[in-house]
């Protein structure tokens, strides 16, 4: 098989209709960022999130060919999906954690120790 056989032409109205789903979906975030009642809630963020999932997925379906490519081609980008989510809970958990000193941490002020040396 040539590798003319694998490669899929899509027809310009489907490339255009792809477009205006993105730019519908960039005026919505733009809407969404500005009619948001508190712009820096967790609700805020989880809707531009959705939008911007959303447009990610349809240029990885359509313009990145995803679409129409074999099986393990669509496992590869939701796996890429699958581990971005994982990072995203990682750091989720790491920045919500409190800095609090614990008993045994030592104060700035005596660092760093010379080696050799009792206090």
């Amino acid at each position: 098989m040539s590798n003319a056989e694998h490669t899929h032409i899509l027809p310009v109205r489907h490339l255009m209709a792809n477009l205006i789903k993105l730019m519908i979906l960039m005026v919505l975030t733009v809407v969404a960022a500005r009619l948001a009642p508190i712009p820096d809630t967790m609700f805020a963020n989880f809707v531009a999130m959705g939008i911007a999932v959303a447009k990610a997925a349809f240029v990885i379906s359509i313009f990145m060919a995803v679409k129409f490519s074999t099986k393990l081609t669509k496992l590869f980008a939701l796996g890429g999906f699958v581990w971005l989510l994982l990072i995203g809970g990682i750091l989720i958990d790491y920045y919500s954690r409190p800095w609090e000193p614990v008993v045994g941490w030592e104060d700035a002020s005596s660092l760093p120790r010379t080696p050799g040396v009792d206090e």
